[in-house]
């Protein structure tokens, strides 16, 4: 018999990468939380179509919303309050522990698309907070499979660079070892990740055992590169 997964058990945290090693911290005093994904449809209804419209999937969209309590001390809403007035993104997991089954991590750069707190007279004060994901989000854990559940290790970790102008690599000591599963450079996909051989035209090569990120074409003054690695 299937087990609902108890709400409380979808914890938000800050994932810092400013510190090392890197550690998650709760979004303090949390309520409430929920994750949206919107993928737009582009219609393509033809002549063929037999009077029924068709469409295709376009461009997706994420975020994440959260309510909580007001608290003057450790990862409060102030935090908030100067991420958004400096303009600066935050590292997020949402984290849903299913029991015995393992866990699923949800990993993404979200911006604060919007930050609001209200103090009632004879209640306590709270804020409710909008991340707007920005570019893809990563899953990890637990995978739920028609065959049955699946239990894997492994995180989601994102990278991120901006380039000076002409290199052709980028070194991640932080990443020997791990698998590259996503780069993009001047906000589009890199369609083709090799571990070995040379890359060519717009291919990037990863070595795990360097942490070295090849690109076969030089990168340009301020062009932005992310990467995810697992």
């Amino acid at each position: 018999m299937a087990n609902a997964v108890n709400g409380k058990n979808l914890m938000l945290y800050w994932h810092r990468t400013d510190v090392f090693p890197a550690v998650d911290v709760p979004i303090a005093c949390s309520t409430n939380c929920s994750f949206t994904v919107n993928v737009e449809q582009k219609e393509v209804t033809s002549y063929s179509s037999a009077w029924f419209r068709q469409y295709k999937n376009d461009v997706a969209s994420w975020e994440i919303t959260a309510d909580g309590l007001i608290i003057l001390s450790g990862f409060s809403y102030l935090f908030f309050m100067q991420k958004q007035l400096d303009r600066s993104p935050i590292e997020i997991n949402l984290v849903i522990d299913n029991g015995v089954d393992g866990l699923v991590i949800i990993n993404g750069i979200a911006n604060i698309a919007n930050f609001n707190f209200n103090g009632p007279v004879r209640d306590a004060g709270t804020y409710n907070i909008t991340l707007q994901g920005s570019g893809p989000y990563g899953i990890t854990g637990t995978s739920i499979t028609p065959a049955g559940i699946i239990i894997r290790g492994g995180y989601v970790y994102n990278k991120e660079y901006t380039a000076a102008g002409g290199e052709t690599t980028i070194t991640w000591v932080d990443m020997i070892g791990k698998d590259c599963v996503y780069v993009s450079r001047g906000g589009i996909d890199v369609q083709g990740i090799i571990t070995t051989g040379t890359p060519i035209e717009e291919q990037v090569k990863w070595n795990s055992v360097t942490g070295v990120l090849t690109f076969a074409r030089a990168l340009e003054s301020t062009e932005f590169v992310r990467g995810l690695f697992n």
